[in-house]
């Protein structure tokens, strides 16, 4: 385990050299930017929505961190119009759960319990390094449509972010429903550092997230924006199942 006086160290050593030696490179040109998702079950209903497990997630992969590189500003989440989300479904958290540090169990027990929408985690690339007992939490609210994905670590203690993110209808085209926006896409370590994978599961016990199999797949499109406003995106596609076989 990586302890936190190593990455402040680490940390130290990329401000005293500097970064004005190394050349920066477009975001879209020097990073490869990719999309998780799926849904489970993927035999349903050609008409009728149904609760599943909703899968998200993004990973971003650079050449090398050395506080020069161009990491993630805002993220988009496109998914097919086969899957619904709807927010009313469970209660909202409107509790702090942005004050720093807080533990996984003290987000929890700060929430309604059933605003607990589902978990994932997250990886932090250091450089030479990688963070990787990050805890991801999210919650549902505190507006409608809204969520915070709550992050914790014991490696990054109090400099584990609280990422808010909104779903509204996605201006991909018909082929798209929902989208999750990040307006604002956590920093690690001021930007020296990158987050190179961040996930959860929604829960299919939560109901917030519905599926059905009319169009036989289930697509996932990333648009990703860079600190110097390029953009990169990623696309996933996942069959599905009618139940019945029509």
């Amino acid at each position: 385990m990586i302890r936190k006086s190593r990455i402040a160290v680490a940390l130290g050593l990329v401000l005293a050299l500097g970064v004005a030696t190394v050349a920066y490179a477009a975001g879209n040109d020097e990073n490869e930017a990719f999309v998780d998702g799926s849904v489970k079950p993927s035999k349903l209903s050609k008409k009728q929505y149904k609760p599943i497990n909703l899968f998200l997630g993004v990973r971003t992969e650079t050449p090398v961190v050395n506080g020069a590189q161009q990491n993630p500003e805002a993220e988009r989440i496109s998914m097919g119009k086969n899957v619904k989300w709807n927010g009313s479904k469970a209660p909202v958290c409107t509790a702090a759960i942005e004050t720093p540090g807080l533990t996984a169990e003290q987000a929890r027990g700060l929430c309604p319990g059933k605003s607990l929408l589902g978990t994932g985690d997250a990886e932090v690339n250091l450089g030479g390094a990688r963070v990787s007992d990050i805890v991801v939490q999210v919650f549902n609210g505190p507006g409608k449509n809204e969520v915070r994905l709550h992050t914790s670590s014991t490696t990054l203690g109090a400099a584990a972010p609280t990422v808010f993110g909104e779903i509204i209808k996605s201006d991909q085209g018909s082929k798209y429903g929902p989208m999750l926006v990040v307006p604002d896409a956590p920093d690690a370590g001021g930007d020296a550092f990158m987050i190179t994978k961040f996930n959860a599961n929604i829960e299919k016990k939560s109901k917030v997230a519905t599926a059905r199999c009319k169009a036989k797949k289930f697509l996932f499109l990333r648009e990703v924006t860079y600190d110097d406003g390029s953009t990169e995106t990623a696309e996933l596609t996942q069959k599905c199942k009618r139940k019945g076989g029509k």
